[in-house]
C-alpha cells in the first residue's frame, strides 16, 4: 500500500528533524520534503502536491496561515495542519478561517502529531486538547467579532489599521499616504466609531493586541 505523503515546514531544524522522525516511524506515512520557509513551502506544495502539508505559523517570508490560504484558494486536495506555540484564539480562529484542519500547540507536538494527521485523513478536525475550549467557542458562534468588525472598514481604513498595529505614528501615517495629519485622525475617528472603541489610546491598544491577526488577514 502506497503510503500518505507528508510535507513539513518549520524554520527550526532540530524541530524539523525531530517530526521527521517521528512521521517516518510511523508505517503508513512517509515525508515526502520539507522546507524552512514560507516561500520554498508553498512552491513545494503546489508542485509535489503532498497529501498532508504541516506548517509552522512563524516562518521567514511567508506564514504558515497564509499558505494554508493559498492552499484554499486554488482548491487543492492538500489538507494542511498548523503547528505553532500560539496559544491564542484569535490566531486559532483565523488559522481555521483560512482552510487549516489541525492546529497543533508544538509543546504536545510529540503526542498529537500523528493523531492530529490521522484524524485530519479521516476529513475531521484536530485541535490539541489544552486548546479545544477554542473549537467549543467556535462551534457555538463566539467568534469572528473582529473578522467582521475589519470587514467593514474601507480599504484605505484597513491599510492606516494595519499600520497602527505596527505602531506607526499619524504622522508617519500621513507621510505614507500624501495626505493631512487631519485626514488621517479622521480616518482614526471613522476607524473606532466602526470598530465601537472609545477612549484616547483604544484603536493603539485594540491594534496592538491583534497585531498578528490584522497583519495576515489583511495580507495581499
Amino acid at each position: 500500500m502506497d503510503k500518505v505523503t507528508i510535507f513539513i515546514a518549520d524554520d527550526h531544524p532540530i524541530f524539523l528533524h525531530g517530526l521527521k522522525t517521528i512521521i517516518d516511524g510511523q508505517n503508513n506515512l512517509k515525508v515526502s520534503n520539507t522546507a524552512s520557509d514560507g516561500v520554498t513551502a508553498w512552491d513545494l506544495i503546489q508542485v509535489n502536491k503532498p497529501t498532508i502539508a504541516i506548517l509552522d505559523v512563524d516562518m521567514p517570508g511567508m506564514t504558515g496561515i497564509e499558505i494554508s490560504r493559498r492552499v484554499k484558494d486554488i482548491g487543492s486536495d492538500t489538507k494542511v495542519i498548523i503547528l505553532t506555540m500560539h496559544k491564542d484564539e484569535a490566531v486559532f480562529n483565523l488559522a481555521l478561517d483560512m482552510g487549516a484542519m489541525a492546529y497543533v500547540l508544538k509543546d504536545n507536538a510529540a503526542t498529537d502529531l500523528v493523531n492530529s494527521i490521522n484524524t485530519v485523513l479521516k476529513g475531521e478536525y484536530f485541535i490539541s486538547p489544552h486548546i479545544i475550549g477554542f473549537y467549543n467557542n467556535r462551534k457555538q458562534g463566539k467568534y469572528h467579532d473582529i473578522v467582521t468588525a475589519i470587514n467593514v472598514l474601507t480599504d484605505t481604513e484597513k491599510k492606516i489599521l494595519r499600520m497602527i498595529s505596527e505602531n506607526k505614528s499619524t504622522k508617519m501615517i500621513a507621510s505614507n499616504f500624501f495626505i493631512s495629519d487631519k485626514t488621517v485622525q479622521n480616518h482614526r475617528f471613522n476607524i473606532c466609531k466602526k470598530l465601537e472603541l472609545e477612549g484616547v489610546n483604544s484603536l493603539l491598544s485594540f491594534a496592538l493586541q491583534n497585531k498578528y491577526l490584522i497583519n495576515v488577514f489583511l495580507a495581499s
